[in-house]
């Protein structure tokens, strides 16, 4: 995954989920009501899925703020947790609360890559001793 595929899953795919499931209240029952529901479920249950991997070694402030990106909860009840000039000055505390989400998004990135890069060498090393038995069975037999 890339940070701009990262980047579009929370600014983007998540609030629009979070729409079609507000559209799907007032829609008539059937397949298309289930289909909106259950493609936002998918949308929204693929980002908590993305920080349930790494919410072991992301750090409080960036945890924090990817949770509420994933609840759609909106930035300024956000901003309100990190900013104490957030009612003086609202634009600011929006616009500095967006820098501390992309700085969250190339963090998660980071660690996303890195678990993906650890599972790669787990699969080498598992490949590598699948190949030196089946060496050992050859000399064997």
């Amino acid at each position: 995954m890339t940070l701009d595929e990262l980047k579009r899953l929370f600014k983007k795919q998540i609030p629009a989920a979070y729409e079609s499931l507000k559209e799907a209240e007032t829609m008539p029952e059937g397949e298309v009501k289930r289909y909106k529901i259950s493609a936002a479920i998918e949308v929204i249950e693929k980002a908590q899925d993305i920080l349930e991997s790494c919410c072991d070694e992301l750090n409080f402030k960036d945890e924090l703020i990817l949770a509420h990106r994933t609840e759609n909860v909106p930035r300024e009840r956000t901003a309100m947790i990190f900013f104490d000039y957030v009612n003086t000055e609202p634009s600011r505390a929006i616009k500095n609360l967006k820098a501390l989400e992309d700085l969250a998004y190339k963090r998660l990135l980071k660690l996303l890559n890195d678990q993906e890069v650890h599972l790669q060498d787990v699969s080498n090393q598992q490949s590598m001793a699948d190949r030196l038995k089946a060496r050992e069975e050859r000399m064997k037999g």
